[in-house]
């Protein structure tokens, strides 16, 4: 019945899909407490949720520092002393639990909020006229998406090089092990259901047309030269929601270098480890914004307004 929950907010869900906003709501609200019971990090979350989430998302870049210390210092010394190799195994395993617990507390956080103002949220069908909506939680952090083997899932599409609109069939998630090597045999999984439905914002009205009508609008000269310069304005910035699946860390915002004046080749979210410093490999993990609608969704991110 509930497929994902995005750090934004959204909720896809099946089977049903005309439900109301509030019926939506309070089957999820059941559905989490039934699979958390025995959750401690989500029984703990209820207290002061939003502070708890930015105090753990603070402790992963600590774990980071640190990590990024050893290295240094294997890097500088040519070789790695057995204390060194264990602390910096001990330092992955904690990142690991740092960003479990990350998800637990900021899957209560939202649901917190959608209980006590169901009126901020609105509902949508996702087929194939709004396969925008999708593209909108492009690279997102996803929360309560689990893998056959126990790890997040995140969305991700097939490329369309003709430049055509994306159907429901592009879409489909992919676990984080693939990117850290550690069961690289992990499936995919894709989009089987004709219809989907989204639990979201009520203040995006990007949902409320169609994908074709986005892009016309979007590519509007004036729209399109507005919408870069706000985008430029956020270089180099954290973006809290899109964590790299390797590190756990926000990615931060770059311009490529050689995109031509192109808009939907120009900007990209990358690692903070890429490019990589003297003392350890360039992480390469980023998600291209290569779509008005993963546009519009950045600067939801950022401004609370997207293209519309």
């Amino acid at each position: 019945m509930f497929e994902a929950l995005f750090v934004i907010g959204s909720i896809i869900f099946t089977e049903i899909v005309r439900a109301t906003t509030v019926e939506v709501i309070r089957n999820w609200t059941n559905f989490r407490r039934q699979n958390n019971t025995a959750n401690t990090n989500a029984q703990r979350a209820s207290r002061s949720s939003r502070t708890k989430s930015q105090e753990v998302k603070q402790d992963l870049e600590t774990v980071d520092v640190e990590f990024i210390d050893l290295e240094r210092k294997e890097k500088r010394d040519g070789r790695v002393s057995t204390k060194d190799q264990e602390r910096k195994q001990e330092l992955e395993l904690l990142r690991n639990e740092k960003f479990k617990e990350y998800q637990d507390l900021k899957s209560a956080e939202i649901a917190e909020e959608q209980i006590a103002k169901p009126e901020d949220y609105a509902t949508s069908v996702i087929n194939n006229d709004k396969a925008h909506i999708l593209q909108f939680h492009m690279g997102q952090v996803v929360l309560e998406k689990k893998c056959s083997c126990g790890q997040p899932m995140i969305l991700q599409s097939k490329q369309r090089l003709d430049g055509s609109l994306y159907q429901l069939s592009d879409f489909f998630w992919s676990c984080i092990s693939y990117y850290n090597d550690l069961t690289p045999n992990c499936k995919t999984q894709n989009f089987t259901a004709k219809d989907l439905g989204l639990l979201h914002k009520a203040n995006i009205f990007e949902f409320q047309i169609s994908n074709r009508e986005l892009s016309k609008i979007f590519h509007q000269p004036s729209v399109e030269t507005a919408i870069v310069k706000r985008v430029k304005s956020h270089l180099q910035e954290k973006d809290d929601e899109v964590m790299c699946p390797v590190h756990h860390l926000p990615m931060i915002l770059r311009e490529k270098q050689d995109h031509k004046g192109a808009a939907l080749d120009m900007f990209y979210l990358a690692c903070p480890h890429n490019p990589g410093r003297d003392y350890h490999a360039s992480c390469p993990q980023k998600v291209k914004l290569k779509s008005p609608a993963q546009l519009a969704a950045y600067l939801t991110r950022k401004e609370e307004r997207g293209i519309l």
